[in-house]
């Protein structure tokens, strides 16, 4: 029997000059940051450059990111929400992750434009985020839960959803989920 192949140690993504120089351009077009994760090279943006970034990022021969793997929603808290968006390119073998900071968990809900026409994947990945979270994904086809039932209005992942110290006892909040008036 011989021995399984040894992987190699995931690290810091090196970003090539070309990808460098082509992400430093569409940062500059759309008020962007570049950082770096652990692992991932990532675009920090506001979410009004939504709607236009991501056709940049996909049709950018240098960049041609086609492929979208995840988008997830996250809450951080008193320090507000982001979205996460990891891209994916085929042709060239890169990976970036976009941000997009979002303020504390308001209703009604905050709005960030849809990206599904764009990534026909982002539908499901658009759904849940708009489910658990909080988030309205603008021009999105059909923003029904997935999850939960669908007359359910409360975002389970929240930090302040109101349920959370006691998801198992029965009862619906009254009024906007996760959010005291």
């Amino acid at each position: 029997m011989t021995a399984p192949a040894a992987l190699p140690p995931v690290g810091r993504q090196r970003p090539s000059a070309a990808l460098s120089e082509a992400l430093a351009s569409v940062a500059a077009r759309f008020q962007a940051t570049l950082a770096e994760t652990s692992t991932d090279v990532e675009l920090q943006v506001a979410a009004e450059h939504v709607a236009a970034l991501f056709p940049a990022l996909r049709d950018d021969p240098a960049l041609a990111f086609d492929f979208l793997r995840n988008i997830s929603g996250i809450d951080y808290g008193d320090e507000g929400r982001a979205l996460k968006y990891q891209l994916y390119s085929f042709r060239h073998g890169h990976a970036l992750q976009v941000a997009v900071a979002l303020p504390v968990y308001t209703f009604p809900h905050v709005s960030v434009a849809s990206i599904e026409a764009i990534y026909p994947g982002a539908n499901w990945h658009e759904r849940e985020a708009a489910e658990m979270f909080g988030i309205d994904f603008a021009g999105h086809p059909n923003l029904l839960n997935l999850l939960l039932e669908e007359d359910l209005h409360i975002h389970p992942l929240l930090k302040v959803h109101p349920l959370q110290k006691m998801e198992v006892k029965q009862g619906i909040e009254s009024g906007p989920a996760g959010f005291n008036i």
